[in-house]
Formats: C-alpha cells, structure tokens, sequence
C-alpha cells in the first residue's frame, strides 16, 4: 500500500488515496465494525425507493485490507439492501487510523453544509414523488420544514437577520462542557426546534438553524415546563 502511496499524483495538493473503481457484489463486502450510523427502517425504505426509481448514481466506499477482501468505509445501507447486486465501489488504500478518522468524519463534514431554503424548495417543486410513499413523506417532510424556516424568517425585523449565526456564540470550545444530540429523522429535528424553540437564522446567502441552546432551555424542555 505504500508504494501506491508515492507513486499516484497529488489531487489539488493533496495525496490521492483512490485506487481505482470496481464492481463487486455487494454482499462480498465486509461492513466496518467501528461504523457507528444506525439506519432506521423509514431511511431503508426511502433508500430502497429511489434506488427502484433511478438506481445507483454514486459509490460506496471500502478500503482493501491485507487479505485482499474490502471493508466498507461509507455505504453500508446501500451494501445491505440487496446483497446479490453488484454495486460500484470506490477503493481506497487506508490504514486503520486513517479509516477511523475517515468513518468519524466523513457524513458529519457533509451535515454541516447549510440548506439554502429557496433553492431546496424550487428543487423540490419540479420532483415527482408520487409512485413512492416514503419518498413522499421526506418530501412532505422537507417541505413543511422549509416552509416553517421561510415564514419565520419573513416575519423577523430585518434587524434581527442581518448577523451572522449568533447563536453560534455558544458554540462548544475547550472551557465548556456539552453534550451532541443526533436527530435521525426530520420529524426527530423539527420535534426538537419546536420543544427546544431553536429559530432560523440567515448565514451570509443561506438560511440555517440555530444550534447552539444553554442547558437551562434544556432542562425546561425534558421536564415539560
């Protein structure tokens, strides 16, 4: 592994750790046991439904172990729907620290991207959901979410969008204590906006939510004052 290390070319200053893309049956594909997504059945079911509907359009990740098989690093739930399928994998050359921080890192760098609620809601307009159920439940989902965010906004004095993200003032740094709360379902998140009163706030072009809450809020919010 670490002469292909050397030899392949940097990519934008950085080292290219691909190896190539394959084809392999899904079911020949070793789940990591350090992955720590859990997938419920309702995103197993609307992963089931746009994969009837289009089909893969992306890769999964695995890097190749010593022995020659290939341990998922990213696309487990996509490797667990249909085991006989072959499906495309992007193989990369990791060392066991190196896939650990890739597994802690890859899909939470990906959930900070902000969602600009104008784009996502003209998107949303020209897709057709309805020979999916589950697909049209995200959709509702995302939409009645959005909506929420739109109309919040619009009702606030335009002084009171115009900074950029205060409430991440009390984002967690070394001198605090704080505890990450996982939402695995939109109806989880809008759930706890509504408990927790978490408000839309502008970030430069995009809308985003505000996610830091002080412990008291919290607390309020458990024991239903």
């Amino acid at each position: 592994m670490a002469a292909r290390k050397r030899k392949r070319a940097a990519v934008a200053g950085f080292r290219d750790r691909i190896t190539g893309l394959r084809r392999v049956r899904a079911g020949d594909l070793r789940a990591s046991p350090k992955n720590w997504r859990r997938h419920p059945e309702g995103q197993r079911s609307a992963l089931r439904a746009i994969l009837d509907d289009v089909g893969f359009v992306g890769a999964v990740v695995a890097r190749e172990m010593p022995d020659g098989s290939l341990e998922l690093l990213d696309g487990h739930l996509r490797a667990e729907i249909d085991p006989d399928a072959e499906i495309p994998v992007l193989v990369v050359d990791l060392d066991d620290k190196e896939a650990a921080k890739v597994l802690a890192t890859f899909d939470p760098l990906g959930d900070l991207a902000l969602p600009d609620a104008a784009a996502l809601a003209a998107l949303l307009e020209g897709v057709d959901f309805d020979e999916h159920a589950d697909l049209r439940k995200l959709h509702a989902d995302l939409a009645a979410a959005f909506a929420r965010i739109a109309d919040e906004i619009e009702a606030k004095p335009a002084s009171e969008t115009e900074h950029d993200v205060p409430g991440m003032e009390m984002a967690p740094h070394e001198h605090y204590d704080y505890l990450v709360v996982l939402a695995t379902t939109t109806q989880e998140w809008n759930t706890l906006c509504d408990r927790l009163e978490l408000k839309p706030e502008r970030r430069r072009r995009s809308l985003g939510t505000c996610r830091a809450v002080r412990a008291e809020r919290l607390l309020k919010a458990i024991d239903g004052r």
